[in-house]
């Protein structure tokens, strides 16, 4: 299992959920964040406000999961975003102990 987690602009959005769910995933975590660029203006120095998305899928979902947000989100312009994958070791359900959910 992997989690995807993307830092994206607030009004991609639902273009982006949709997108993650014409792949075939339905669980989405979404947050408010802020951050900054890295390097070059007009992304340092202000904090922007973004939208964090959290999917955990099977490993063989990574590569559509992610064009499918870089397709979504993509406004040509500085600060769309950054998609990050991690391993997941293990998950349970709360309620039912189930181990190895997605």
């Amino acid at each position: 299992m992997k989690r995807i987690e993307a830092i994206i602009k607030e009004n991609k959005l639902d273009d982006i959920v949709k997108a993650i769910h014409k792949v075939g995933v339905g669980g989405i975590t979404v947050g408010e964040c802020q951050g900054q660029g890295t390097d070059e203006p007009p992304l340092v120095g202000d904090y922007y406000s973004k939208k964090w998305i959290a999917v955990v899928v099977p490993d063989d979902k990574v590569s559509d999961i992610m064009s499918a947000i870089a397709n979504a989100g993509c406004t040509q312009s500085k600060g769309d975003g950054k998609i990050f994958v991690s391993n997941i070791e293990q998950s349970m359900d709360i309620c039912t102990k189930e181990k190895g959910l997605i």
